[in-house]
């Protein structure tokens, strides 16, 4: 049974809320949403169910309950979205820049990346006779600079996305090799995959390693060979909660984890660290957030001489590693 995460069942289920004037039961939900189908009925399908309403509920969507006379039971109680609290999809208007970013957002998605409803989705908006999803965009009359400057990429971490959520679709081990910071050899990592998560803008893998015998998170970037998958020598069964927990844990060191920043006043790094998620000002720093050492110190070796790193020691020491290795390249390149 293909398993499914929190905010695609959740958005399959706002998509079967939509859908309907006259309302739905929650047995024909379970039946329809993506991420209900296939679960053993009981408890723990009526709590995903409410928690998935919760959710919803709190992004501003009103959810309708329509209770039958007589009926006590909540066993045929219709749920529906209320007019007007979405809109009707018809009156659904986009510019020309609007309708050519969703365009390159459908088109890195669209080797399997949607689940079935959000694939209904997308049809709809290219069913618009003003929208030119289905049109190459070299041939689309007036492009705007946005679509200039945002080609659609297959990267390599998104191969291994597509075959990490495959996997972890189909219950099936994977085989990769990962290159772990201040390593100069990858090592090659068996895992029993539970759920891809994006953290942070940046895709990782949740699952049981076999060779550590323990639950680890990959970050996709990180993997630097083709992902195989192969049947496991026994059938195994991903945490209900893996997704949510492994996402739980990540949020716990962000907050916790911290780097004092001093960037040159007004300079490309001062306004984009400003703008981080989370960042604060103490005096000129700028107290910046992270949940990967090595991750954060490759984004601030990127700014280059725009910033200095005042605290901890251990962080300036990675970003002045980096910032070596990039002026020796550069050496080796002009051949001093």
């Amino acid at each position: 049974m293909a398993r499914i995460e929190a905010e695609e069942r959740q958005f399959s289920l706002l998509l079967a809320l939509v859908d309907t004037r006259g309302g739905v039961t929650k047995h024909e939900l379970f039946e329809r949403v993506a991420g209900y189908q296939g679960q053993r009925p009981g408890d723990a399908l009526e709590r995903m169910f409410e928690r998935d309403k919760d959710a919803l509920r709190e992004l501003g969507i009103v959810i309708d309950v329509v209770q039958p006379p007589g009926d006590d039971s909540n066993h045929d109680a219709r749920y529906r979205v209320l007019d007007g609290v979405l809109g009707d999809p018809a009156e659904l208007q986009f510019d020309a820049e609007e309708r050519e970013l969703l365009d390159l957002a459908l088109r890195v998605w669209h080797e399997g990346g949607l689940t079935e409803e959000a694939q209904r989705a997308a049809l709809k908006l290219r069913a618009d006779p003003e929208f030119r999803g289905g049109l190459p965009l070299e041939r689309t009359p007036g492009r705007s600079e946005a679509a200039d400057v945002l080609q659609p990429r297959q990267r390599p971490r998104e191969s291994a996305f597509q075959a990490l959520k495959r996997a972890a679709d189909r219950g099936r081990e994977v085989v990769f090799d990962y290159l772990k910071p201040g390593e100069r050899t990858p090592r090659t990592r068996t895992v029993q995959p539970w759920a891809t998560v994006l953290f942070r803008g940046r895709w990782m893998l949740v699952g049981h390693d076999l060779g550590a015998e323990d639950t680890r998170t990959f970050l996709m970037q990180r993997i630097v060979s083709p992902v195989r998958d192969r049947a496991p020598k026994r059938p195994f069964e991903a945490p209900a909660d893996a997704a949510s927990a492994a996402i739980e844990k990540l949020e716990e060191i962000w907050r916790s984890a911290t780097v004092r920043v001093l960037a040159v006043p007004g300079s490309d790094a001062d306004i984009r660290l400003r703008h981080r998620p989370d960042t604060a000002e103490e005096g000129r720093l700028l107290v910046i957030h992270h949940a990967d050492r090595h991750v954060v110190a490759d984004e601030l070796a990127g700014f280059g001489a725009d910033i200095a790193v005042v605290w901890p020691d251990e962080q300036r020491e990675l970003v002045r590693q980096r910032l070596e290795r990039i002026r020796d390249a550069h050496a080796d390149g002009n051949g001093s």
